[in-house]
C-alpha cells in the first residue's frame, strides 16, 4: 500500500498525488501535501530529497509532531475533547453486520468506542473530533456498504421502498418461474416438443436473472464487501447458495440436461427478503419508543416580552427566565410555578395518566401536558438538561448498549458462519462420495447454507433487551444500563435507604427541650437536609424570625456548626457533639433515649461549647414501603434497611417495615463501605436510595436503583431510575428482568434447536433449499413473536 512521503501512514483511498518539481509525491491529506509544497518552496527540503532523512523529519518524530509507521500512532491525550455521537445505520442484514461496522470504526484514529445495536440498527460512537472530523464516520460505513444516518433525522423511506421492490419483482419472477417450470415437470411423464424442451430452460433463467441480481444484489454486494474486509458473513452463505443454484440450473440449460434450479435461487430470495422485511419492521417498532419521546420535546417556549407573547426555540430558555403554558400545551423545560394554577399530565415522565394538581411554588417537569388553565414557569433546567431531555439520552444509551451476554452470542455468530461453510463443503463432498450425484450433493449443500443462516441466534437477544427497555420506560422504570437486566435474577440482598427513600422524608418536629431555639434555627436556615427545614419551620410555628450565620462548617452524617453573632452555634447528633467536646446533660442523655425508643430522630445543641437541649423528629414510612419488604422477601431476597440515625431509631422503623437487619448510624462516607462488605461476604447487593450521600453506595452496588424523585446524582449513579418514585416499581422492575432473561433463554434455545435440527435434516436430504429458507424465516418470526410480548406487558 502506498504511503504519505510526508508522515508515512498508509495514504488510503482518499490520497493525493502531486507533482512538485518534476517529482512525483503521495500524500494521505492535502494537509501533509500543503506542508510538503511550503517546506520544498521554502527550500527546507530539496527537490528529490527523501524526507524522511532530513532533520525536519527528525526532530518532528521526536517531538511527536508526525506518527512513526513502525510505532503506530500517538496514543489520544486523556484531555482531549471526547464527543458522542447516535447514528441510525441502513443496509445491515445480521450481526455480524454490526460487527464489521464496530470493528472498522475502531481502527480509525481518533475513535475511542463503536457499539452497534443491530435491532434497532443504532450506532453509538466516541471519538476525538480533534484528530477524526465527524464527517468521516458515515463515510468509511459507507464504505462498508452500510448508510450511516445522524440519529434523530428522517428515516430512510427511499430504503423501505426499494427493499419492498425488490421483494416484489423476486416474488412475481419466482410465481412465473413456478409455473413456466410446469413444463419441465410434465417433461418427465410424457414427450413434449423439442423445440419447448430446449426453450423453456432459456425462458427460465431470463425470468430468474431479475431475482438473482436485481433483487438478491444487496446480498451478494455485502457478501462481497464482507470478503473485501476478509470476513465471512451471513450474505456469503445465501449469496454462495443463490449463485450456486442459479450457476448450476444455467449450465443445465446450455448442456441439454433435464434438471433446473432456477425456482430455488428465486425462493431463496423472495424468503430471506421477506424475513429481512419482517425483521426491519420489528426493529422500526423497537426504534419508535425513543421517536416517540423525541417527538414529545417540546420546540418552542412561550415567553412574554414587553407585554406581548411570542415564541422562541427552547434552546433559548436558560435558567432563571420564565415562560407561559397554556391549556393543551406541552411544558417546554423544567421549572417552578410562579403564577397561575392547573391541572398537570406527567404520564410521560411517571408512566401514570393522572392529573396533578399545580401552583405557585410547585415543580413541573419538561414534556408534561398543561390540561387546564395557564401558567408562568420559572426555568431550573434548559432544555438540554431536563428531565425528559435525559430521560431520551439515557434509552438512547441503553439501546445502544451490549448485555454481556447478547456480546457472548455475537462471538458465536461469528465463529458459527465459518463451520456451517464447512459443513455444506463436508456434506457436498460426502454426498459425491456416496456416488449420489451432482444434483443432490449441490441441493443438500445449498440447503445447508441457507438453513444455518443465524438470523435469528443473532436477534434472540438483543430484541428482547430492546422492547424489555420500551416497555420499563412506559412504565416509568428508566434502565440507562441493559447488562443489568441478567444482574436482577443474581441479587441475593437489597440495602435499602431509610430516610426520604422508605420513610416520606417529610419530617415534623415531635418532641422539644431546647433552649435558644432561634440561635439553631439561625444556622439550619442555610441547610438543605430535611431535618434542617423541619427545624426552621418549627422555629418558625413559635414565632421565631431566623437570625443570619456566619463561617458555616458542614458535616456530612453529623450537622452543622458555625457562629451566629458572638456565639458558635453547634447543631447535629451526638457524635458531632462528642467531636466538639460538648457531653449532653444525664436528662438530656435520657428523654433522648425514649424518643428513639419511639423512632424519633434526635438532634442537639450546643451554645458556646454549652448544651442546650435537644429535638425530636418524627418521619412517617413511604406508603407503599412495607408491601415492598414483602414482596422482596417472598422473592428471598434479604432486605437491609441502612441510615445514619441511631441504631435505636433505625431498629423501631425496621422493625415497622419487617425488614430483616438494620444498620445504623453509618455516616454517608461509609455507605458504600456498607454495601462492599455485604459483597465480601458472597452477596449480590442491590441499593436503593435517593439522596446525594446515597450516590457512592449506589455505584458501588451490583445493582443501583435510585427514586427519580431524588437528587440529580444519585440518579446518575445507578442503572435503574424509578421515576415515578412509587416502591412497588422496585418488584415490579425485578419481574421484567426476569421475564426477559426467561425470553432470551427461549429465543437462543429455540435459536439453536433450529439450527440443529435443520442442518441435520438438510444434510439427510429431507429438507430440500425451499424448505429450509421458509424454516429460516419461521425461526426468525418465533423470535421476534416471542420478544414482542415484553412490549404489551
Amino acid at each position: 500500500m502506498a504511503v504519505c512521503d510526508l508522515c508515512g501512514t498508509p495514504a488510503g483511498t482518499g490520497s493525493c498525488s502531486r507533482t512538485f518539481l518534476e517529482v512525483p509525491r503521495t500524500f494521505c491529506c492535502s494537509g501533509c501535501m500543503n506542508v510538503y509544497a511550503i517546506l520544498v518552496e521554502s527550500g527546507a527540503v530539496a527537490a528529490g530529497q527523501d524526507l524522511r532523512t532530513t532533520e525536519v523529519y527528525l526532530q518532528s518524530l521526536k517531538l511527536g509532531l508526525i506518527a512513526a509507521p513502525d510505532e503506530g500512532r500517538p496514543p489520544i491525550p486523556e484531555d482531549a475533547e471526547i464527543r458522542e455521537e447516535l447514528y441510525q445505520i441502513n443496509g445491515m442484514w445480521c450481526t455480524s453486520c454490526g460487527w464489521l461496522v464496530e470493528h472498522a470504526l475502531a481502527r480509525e484514529y481518533g475513535v475511542v468506542s463503536a457499539d452497534v445495536l443491530f435491532t434497532s440498527d443504532l450506532l453509538k460512537i466516541r471519538y476525538c473530533p480533534q484528530y477524526l472530523p465527524p464527517g468521516v464516520i458515515p463515510d468509511r460505513v459507507a464504505s462498508l456498504g452500510y448508510r450511516a444516518l445522524p440519529f434523530g433525522a428522517e428515516g430512510d423511506r427511499k430504503g423501505w421502498q426499494d427493499m419492498l421492490l425488490r421483494l416484489g419483482i423476486a416474488f412475481g419472477m419466482w410465481m412465473n418461474v413456478m409455473l413456466f417450470s410446469l413444463v419441465v415437470y410434465a417433461s418427465f411423464f410424457e414427450g413434449i416438443a423439442e423445440g419447448a424442451r430446449r426453450a423453456v430452460p432459456f425462458i427460465l433463467m431470463g425470468l430468474a436473472l431479475p431475482a438473482v441480481t436485481y433483487s438478491a444484489w444487496p446480498i451478494h454486494r455485502l457478501a462481497f464487501y464482507g470478503l473485501r474486509q476478509g470476513r465471512l458473513r451471513l450474505e456469503a452463505l445465501i449469496s454462495t447458495g443463490v449463485l450456486a443454484a442459479f450457476a448450476y440450473s444455467a449450465a443445465q440449460a446450455f448442456l441439454g440436461g433435464r434438471h433446473y434450479y432456477f425456482d430455488t435461487a428465486c425462493a431463496i430470495v423472495t424468503l430471506m427478503l421477506t424475513g429481512k422485511a419482517l425483521e426491519r419492521s420489528a426493529k422500526e417498532r423497537s426504534a419508535r419508543a425513543i421517536a416517540m419521546l423525541h417527538r414529545l420535546l417540546p420546540r418552542k417556549a412561550r415567553i412574554r416580552v414587553d407585554g406581548e407573547e411570542r415564541f422562541v426555540a427552547i434552546e433559548a430558555l436558560e435558567p432563571g427566565m420564565v415562560f407561559l403554558v397554556k391549556a393543551g400545551e406541552r411544558i417546554p423545560a423544567d421549572g417552578v410555578v410562579v403564577a397561575g394554577a392547573s391541572s398537570v399530565d406527567e404520564s410521560v415522565i411517571t408512566g401514570e395518566s393522572e392529573l396533578r394538581a399545580r401552583g405557585s411554588g410547585d415543580p413541573v417537569v419538561c414534556g408534561s401536558l398543561n390540561a387546564s388553565g395557564v401558567l408562568e414557569v420559572l426555568v431550573t433546567h434548559a432544555s438540554a438538561d431536563s428531565s425528559l431531555a435525559r430521560i431520551v439520552e439515557s434509552v438512547e444509551g441503553a439501546l445502544a448498549n451490549r448485555s454481556p451476554l447478547e456480546r457472548a452470542v455475537d462471538r458465536v455468530s461469528r465463529l458459527f458462519i465459518p463451520v456451517v461453510l464447512l459443513i455444506s463443503l463436508g456434506t457436498l463432498a460426502g454426498c459425491l462420495a456416496l456416488h449420489l450425484g451432482p444434483t443432490v450433493a449441490m441441493l443438500r449443500a445449498i440447503a445447508v447454507l441457507v438453513i444455518a443462516c443465524p438470523c435469528a441466534l443473532g436477534i434472540a437477544t438483543p430484541l428482547a433487551t430492546t422492547a424489555a427497555v420500551g416497555a420499563a420506560s412506559r412504565k416509568g422504570i428508566l434502565i440507562r444500563d441493559v447488562g443489568v437486566l441478567e444482574t436482577f435474577r443474581k441479587v441475593d440482598a437489597v440495602v435499602l435507604d431509610k430516610t426520604g427513600t422508605m420513610t416520606e422524608g417529610v419530617f415534623k418536629v415531635r418532641g422539644a427541650a431546647m433552649e435558644r431555639l432561634d440561635l439553631a434555627a439561625a444556622l439550619e436556615s442555610y441547610s438543605e437536609h430535611p431535618l434542617g427545614h423541619a427545624l426552621v419551620a418549627y422555629a418558625r410555628e413559635q414565632g421565631l424570625a431566623p437570625q443570619d450565620a456566619a463561617g458555616l462548617e458542614i458535616r456530612p452524617g453529623l450537622g452543622l456548626a458555625g457562629r451566629v453573632g458572638p456565639h458558635r452555634v453547634v447543631v447535629g447528633n451526638r457524635r458531632l457533639m462528642e467531636l466538639e467536646g460538648t457531653e449532653p446533660t444525664p436528662e438530656m442523655t435520657a428523654q433522648a433515649s425514649v424518643w428513639q425508643a419511639e423512632g424519633y430522630t434526635v438532634v442537639f445543641g450546643a451554645v458556646d461549647g454549652l448544651p442546650t437541649g435537644a429535638l425530636a423528629f418524627g418521619d412517617a414510612p413511604r406508603r407503599e414501603a412495607a408491601a415492598l419488604v414483602a414482596a422482596l422477601k417472598a422473592r428471598g431476597v434479604r432486605t437491609i434497611l441502612l441510615s445514619g440515625d441511631a441504631r435505636s431509631t433505625t431498629l423501631h422503623m425496621g422493625q415497622r417495615l419487617g425488614v430483616d437487619e438494620c444498620l445504623g448510624e453509618v455516616p454517608p462516607a461509609d455507605k458504600a463501605e456498607a454495601v462492599r462488605r455485604l459483597q465480601a461476604k458472597g452477596a449480590v447487593v442491590a441499593m436503593v436510595g435517593d439522596g446525594v450521600n446515597d450516590a457512592p453506595a449506589l455505584a458501588a452496588a451490583d445493582l443501583g436503583i435510585a427514586l427519580g424523585s431524588g437528587a440529580d446524582l444519585a440518579m446518575h449513579a445507578a442503572p435503574i431510575v424509578l421515576l415515578g418514585g412509587g416502591l412497588l416499581r422496585i418488584n415490579e422492575t425485578f419481574r421484567l428482568a426476569e421475564r426477559t432473561v426467561a425470553i432470551i433463554r427461549q429465543n437462543l434455545f429455540w435459536a439453536f434447536v433450529y439450527n440443529a435440527a435443520g442442518i441435520t435434516l438438510a444434510i439427510t436430504g429431507i429438507l430440500n433449499p425451499i424448505l429450509a429458507a421458509g424454516a429460516m424465516v419461521l425461526s426468525s418470526l418465533s423470535v421476534i413473536g416471542n420478544s414482542l410480548r415484553l412490549g404489551r406487558g
